[in-house]
């Protein structure tokens, strides 16, 4: 065995690590960037839907305020 076939190897073996590490990072990356997008988006729904509870709320209120008036 040469010196040089083992440096050739352990040349392909980090650049395999590297390479593995890289994919690693950006597949935590892009996941992160998928999950930050689906809680910017449930925020504008759930605040979407606090507004309609409120319309609904406010509609039950007038008309619970008109049959105790009467009307």
């Amino acid at each position: 065995m040469n010196i040089n076939d083992t440096s050739d190897s352990l040349n392909e073996a980090t650049r395999e690590e590297t390479t593995a590490r890289k994919l690693g990072y950006f597949i935590f990356a892009f996941g992160m960037f998928v999950l930050t997008l689906s809680f910017l988006s449930s925020c504008n729904t759930t605040r979407g839907l606090g507004r309609d509870v409120q319309k609904v709320g406010n509609t039950i209120e007038t008309q619970a305020a008109k049959v105790q008036s009467g009307n």
